[in-house]
């Protein structure tokens, strides 16, 4: 009787599980959890917090710049065709992402074997994203249709790239970590 009561518990729990799993916008996700005794198998994992640790100070940001010439046409509207050249930049942001997860483990022999385990874990884990100057912002365009943007000076590039970035963190400003 029990062992049924568990059973039935589980298979609706796993139901449960699948079910939310087919939503996109929801945090559980099915995963194998490396260093888990051979027996048990990870079944669902939910985020129950996730926080950035340490984002990057604004003000020391500074921008990567590749320089390269092109053959452009119909330069700034004009019928000048020529070799330019042309500045892209890019700002790596790297920060850490503190998590604190759930996760249910389920017998791999059956519920006879063992019951199910809850635990939990938490960690950080590096993350790390480029963000590039915008051509929209360039100093001059190339082609007619379609029209296309660039930057043919390399502070012009960098400023771009720093701005970028500048505004992708305040958008993580409201992810940080308490203090």
């Amino acid at each position: 009787m029990a062992k049924s009561r568990i059973l039935i518990a589980i298979l609706c729990t796993g139901v449960f599980c699948f079910a939310q799993s087919i939503n996109t916008s929801n945090k559980s996700v099915s995963v194998k959890v490396k260093g888990l005794p051979a027996q048990y198998t990870s079944l669902r994992i939910d985020t129950l917090s996730r926080c950035i640790q340490n984002l990057p100070d604004a003000a020391s940001l500074t921008a990567a710049t590749e320089g390269r010439t092109e053959y452009l046409k119909r330069i700034n509207g004009t019928e000048k065709n020529e070799y330019v050249k042309i500045w892209n930049a890019s700002v790596q942001l790297t920060y850490q992402w503190k998590y604190k997860l759930h996760y249910l483990l389920m017998p791999q022999g059956g519920l006879e074997a063992q019951a199910p385990i809850f635990h939990e874990a938490e960690g950080t884990m590096p993350f790390s994203e480029s963000i590039s100057g915008d051509p929209q912002e360039g100093d001059f365009f190339a082609f007619s249709s379609p029209r296309r943007y660039y930057f043919d000076s390399q502070n012009a590039a960098q400023n771009s790239a720093v701005k970028r970035a500048k505004q992708r963190i305040s958008e993580l400003k409201g992810l940080e970590c308490p203090k």
